[in-house]
């Protein structure tokens, strides 16, 4: 990690689970990090958990789903600290409503917005700040294993994907284009995917689609950590080489 100390990073869904544990472990390798989040305090309380590591966490408000929000964000960075290095594409929303159900356009919009136009968003930021000073930047997706394959559901029970697969099938096909775009740009960027099985967050404690359903609760789990590290895993490998996507699920997950 030594070609990032003092680097500057962007983490997107930074209160809490996959984003929080990022953060703590990019802090801890001496990144500058930029936590994205509507929920600030969230992300101040972890800060001040990181008080003695080598880098520093800044708490930045940002909703992804305002292209306004975002180049406010991005322009404080580029005053603050001059621009970016890496991007974690990781927030992410989840709901308990089908897609079929009434009255529910609004709720599909945020889950829409959040997962595909806010990568598209921040990595439009992030690539005009990298190539702007010539840098060799990365760009890192957090997918999951809902956007490669679906759990087939059991007749009678509410099916467990929903609406968060078909955004996360949309971040796998979004990542694949993207990366025909930065060959077509000719950019000395690399873009990479992780797709975690079922892990251990906040999301699993709100009401979700996966809520009261007797197979999450028994199924196990990864830590946040665990996707934290396979991250760090991918940011460090040599320069000639480019890691597409890494699947990582618990011992015995059976999705």
């Amino acid at each position: 990690m030594e070609k990032w100390a003092g680097k500057v990073a962007v983490v997107t869904g930074a209160s809490g689970g996959i984003g929080a544990g990022i953060c703590k472990e990019l802090v801890r390798a001496g990144m500058i990090v930029c936590g994205f989040s509507r929920r600030v305090d969230q992300v101040e309380a972890l800060r001040a958990e990181l008080t003695d590591a080598s880098g520093q966490l800044n708490a930045v408000e940002c909703d992804l789903r305002s292209e306004q929000s975002v180049m406010y964000a991005y322009n404080w960075i580029i005053n603050t600290y001059g621009g970016v290095d890496l991007l974690i594409n990781n927030a992410g929303v989840l709901t308990k409503q089908l897609l079929l159900d009434s009255n529910n356009t609004k709720e599909l919009s945020k889950i829409f917005e959040t997962s595909l136009i806010g990568i598209c968003l921040c990595t439009k930021f992030a690539l005009k700040s990298m190539t702007s000073r010539n840098v060799e930047g990365y760009v890192v997706n957090i997918n999951s294993i809902f956007g490669h394959t679906l759990n087939v559901s059991v007749p009678g029970l509410k099916p467990l994907n929903g609406s968060f697969a078909v955004a996360k099938f949309g971040v796998f096909a979004l990542s694949e284009y993207l990366k025909q775009e930065l060959r077509y740009l000719n950019l000395n960027i690399k873009l990479s995917s992780i797709s975690p099985g079922l892990t251990e967050t906040d999301f699993l404690a709100q009401p979700s689609e996966f809520s009261g359903n007797k197979i999450v609760e028994y199924m196990p789990k990864l830590k946040p950590k665990d996707v934290a590290d396979a991250l760090m895993y991918i940011i460090t490998r040599p320069k000639h080489l480019q890691i597409d996507d890494i699947t990582i699920k618990p011992m015995g997950e059976f999705i």
